[in-house]
């Protein structure tokens, strides 16, 4: 039994140590905010056959992530790396932070998602890397 609670505290560690690495990276390009990102860009409407839409806008001034069929699906989008931010639920009982990447078309513009957890633990249940978001349309409000 102590085996396995070491295994299980050692598997937690090291997962909140890959969030913790992430935050940290997000906090210092917020601060020094050298990389100033257009989000205008990836402004717009996503869709997934199974999943459906996924809007990301601005609310209130933010970057942000909504799922108009799973409406507990949403929250505030951090610039990352590249094409990359994470999305940081607003219902933190998900403890399921993710990256979200845009893959560009040919002439560089935004034109779907891939998205998985950051964390290793995070439950398989939600199933980011399978949705297949494909950009429907540049108006981030329509559907709003």
């Amino acid at each position: 039994m102590k085996v396995y609670s070491e295994r299980v505290k050692k598997g937690q560690d090291e997962a909140d140590a890959i969030t913790k690495g992430i935050w940290e990276t997000i906090e210092k390009e917020q601060k020094a905010n050298t990389t100033p990102v257009n989000f205008a860009m990836y402004m717009g409407t996503y869709h997934d056959a199974w999943f459906g839409d996924v809007v990301i806008s601005l609310k209130n001034g933010k970057q942000w992530f909504q799922s108009l069929r799973s409406p507990k699906l949403t929250g505030e989008l951090f610039y990352y790396k590249n094409n990359t931010f994470i999305v940081k639920w607003t219902n933190r009982s998900f403890d399921a932070d993710a990256y979200v990447t845009f893959q560009t078309d040919e002439n560089q513009k935004p034109a779907s998602i891939n998205m998985k957890p950051i964390s290793p633990l995070t439950d398989f249940s939600f199933d980011f890397q399978d949705l297949d978001l494909k950009r429907v349309s540049t108006e981030a409000s329509t559907k709003q």
